[in-house]
């Protein structure tokens, strides 16, 4: 059985919906959703300079849980890039 998940600590969720990329027909051929959780925690180690110790603490949850969130949040952003594709923000 699955541990339970445990709540993630947002403080500054983003100010906008999303990213369109600039140069591409209004059709983009799908859709990168970028997960809060995903968003804080590039915003704790990348824009505030936290260490990922220091950013997992912050959320509330465990230094390896924090690490698969941030890795999740570069693949989005990578694919979004490479594919042209929007970057919504998501809740879920």
């Amino acid at each position: 059985m699955a541990r339970p998940r445990k709540e993630r600590k947002v403080v500054s969720p983003p100010r906008m919906e999303g990213f369109k990329p600039f140069g591409i027909a209004t059709y983009t051929p799908g859709e990168a959703l970028l997960k809060i959780e995903e968003y804080e925690s590039l915003r704790l180690v990348e824009y505030d300079g936290l260490s990922q110790e220091e950013a997992a603490d912050f959320m509330n949850i465990s230094r390896p849980t924090l690490t698969r969130i941030y890795n999740r949040a570069l693949r989005t952003i990578a694919r979004a890039f490479v594919e042209g594709k929007t970057i919504l923000a998501h809740a879920g």
